[in-house]
């Protein structure tokens, strides 16, 4: 029997709250074959970003793992100490987040956002990172890349935010790529993009993508 390369085993995940834990995940059980996509749907708070950061251990500080374990390719990341568990996030996970706008640092270039995940994992002179970025950005459709690898945040539009937090999740060509809600962009023109540009990606790379 093939190992599915993402496996959930009864994962459950709560919140500590004044008048105790609060379950938002559940008991979920789910298993994603190498090259297939997996839908999670569900009403606005029933768990899915949850679900997500749960695969990353990426909780906040008031949430915690109950019950359950993650598998990656046969890999129990459940039991990882947490400096491997840095190794996998970014080099064989990547996520994309919910919140663009939120989740790109403010006060770096977008370019050197996506060369630090680069030069974490893989390093690189300064040349062949921003070579890479520069790629990155331009496979996301997103057009002039070498002057947006130079822009703030705040220097992009929504969908352009979306685009680069992409580049940033596919720089180290990870095994599996989560997507929490990839279709926020302010524009319906926009989000149809997004989408064939997360077909067309899975097309050439046959990366699983929970969503």
């Amino acid at each position: 029997m093939t190992t599915p390369l993402l496996e959930l085993r009864q994962l459950r995940t709560a919140f500590d709250t004044p008048t105790g834990p609060v379950t938002a995940v559940d008991g979920v059980s789910l298993s994603v074959p190498a090259g297939e996509t997996l839908v999670l749907l569900g009403e606005s708070g029933c768990g899915k970003s949850v679900t997500a950061l749960s695969i990353l251990r990426l909780l906040p500080p008031a949430a915690r793992q109950t019950g359950g374990e993650v598998w990656l390719d046969g890999l129990n990341l459940t039991a990882l100490p947490e400096r491997a568990m840095r190794a996998v996030r970014g080099r064989r996970i990547g996520m994309i987040f919910q919140e663009p706008m939120t989740s790109l640092n403010p006060v770096m270039r977008v370019g050197a956002q996506i060369a630090e995940v680069i030069a974490r994992h893989r390093g690189g002179s300064r040349r062949t990172l921003r070579s890479r970025g520069v790629e990155l950005l331009a496979a996301t459709g997103m057009a002039d890349p070498e002057r947006r690898y130079d822009e703030y945040p705040h220097q992009l539009s929504g969908g352009l935010k979306q685009r680069a937090m992409i580049a940033m999740a596919l720089a180290c060509d990870p095994e599996l790529l989560i997507a929490d809600e990839p279709t926020t962009a302010p524009d319906f023109t926009t989000q149809a993009q997004i989408l064939d540009l997360r077909e067309q990606l899975q097309c050439e790379g046959s990366r699983p993508m929970p969503r």
